[in-house]
């Protein structure tokens, strides 16, 4: 194994922001839906149209989809979760990308 100092610095910045937002935050693998529902009293605001907003997260558990209502007082936690998650993709992208470059150039013998 090469030592990091021989990586691309788009490659060691990549993986060492990749390892904070492991390390640092709390990660979850999900997309935050916005719901809009009724509760079916007649002279509620929402049989006239303004419906009741509440967040879900959406997920998937053991193969299966799976809808997730979040409290108010943990919507904070849930949102920083799934950004956190969006951005350790985009640096695990990022790692991809450099190293499909590299694999690309050694096959065609630059490296």
């Amino acid at each position: 194994m090469k030592p990091r100092s021989s990586l691309p610095q788009k490659e060691r910045s990549a993986r060492s922001k990749a390892a904070q937002l492991i390390h640092d935050k709390p990660l979850i693998l999900g997309t935050v839906v916005e719901m809009a529902n009724t509760c079916g009293k007649p002279n509620c605001k929402c049989a006239k149209g303004e419906k009741h907003k509440s967040w879900c997260l959406a997920i998937r558990h053991k193969g299966k989809r799976k809808m997730m209502h979040i409290p108010r007082e943990h919507k904070d936690a849930v949102f920083e979760g799934v950004r956190t998650y969006q951005e350790l993709w985009k640096q695990m992208e990022i790692i991809s990308e450099v190293n499909v470059e590299r694999i690309t150039l050694a096959i065609k013998g630059k490296v």
